[in-house]
């Protein structure tokens, strides 16, 4: 298995313990889980992701991709990726890994819609004052089989939408990941989306160790087709 599908594998375990989350005993999870798949039904246009890796045997190492919605399979987002400048202009010449790269980040939202239906128990947590708005406070762990995940969540009472996310991870010889995610104001008819995400990811693999700094900014939403 190649590094990046081990990396993409470990997005994908950060998926579901995101995506497990669901609970029937808190009024505001039940409309905060119902604004979160609803806006799950949009994709952006746009995704800008910026890569910093290290790696001792190849030192370090700056990417820039932009990634723009080129179409449609079976209702799934497809896109079609660049390598840029930091300026966001594509370069002369271009790598197979920028669409491995995005594959690797944007692997964490094809699966959501179908792991949301999974539940686990969270905990609530006393509210809390961010940007100046109390919200929710919303606690997800899981722990076993050589991972722990801790997820928290600020939730607008208001909007039920998910103001920030922020996810832990532990894989035993694998990788220890954390990511922080904000997501943009109601629009697009009331619904939240995801807006800015960034995060690192320390892989622990043996022989294949190496660090990871990732933010991604997504932009101009629009709805998947219908069936």
């Amino acid at each position: 298995m190649t590094l990046m599908k081990k990396i993409l594998l470990l997005l994908s375990f950060l998926t579901l313990s995101n995506a497990s989350a669901a609970t029937e005993t808190d009024p505001l999870w039940n409309k905060v889980l119902a604004q979160y798949k609803a806006s799950n039904l949009w994709v952006p246009k746009e995704i800008k992701t910026q890569l910093d890796a290290e790696r001792k045997d190849q030192g370090n190492k700056t990417s820039y991709i932009k990634s723009t919605l080129s179409g449609w399979e079976k209702q799934e987002a497809r896109y079609a990726s660049i390598n840029t400048d930091s300026n966001w202009q594509a370069l002369p010449e271009q790598k197979k890994s920028a669409d491995a790269i995005n594959k690797m980040l944007t692997g964490l939202d094809e699966l959501k819609s179908s792991l949301f239906e999974e539940g686990i128990k969270i905990q609530r947590l006393e509210n809390e004052v961010l940007d100046g708005k109390k919200l929710g406070v919303f606690l997800l762990s899981d722990d076993g089989a050589g991972k722990q995940i801790s997820i928290k969540i600020w939730a607008d009472p208001d909007t039920a939408c998910i103001v920030k996310m922020n996810t832990s991870m532990h894989v035993t010889l694998y990788a220890d990941a954390e990511f922080s995610t904000r997501y943009t104001e109601p629009a697009k008819g009331g619904l939240c989306f995801r807006g800015q995400m960034q995060g690192n990811i320390d892989i622990q693999i043996p022989f294949k160790k190496g660090k990871m700094q990732i933010k991604q900014n997504n932009n101009d939403w629009v709805p998947k087709p219908a069936n």
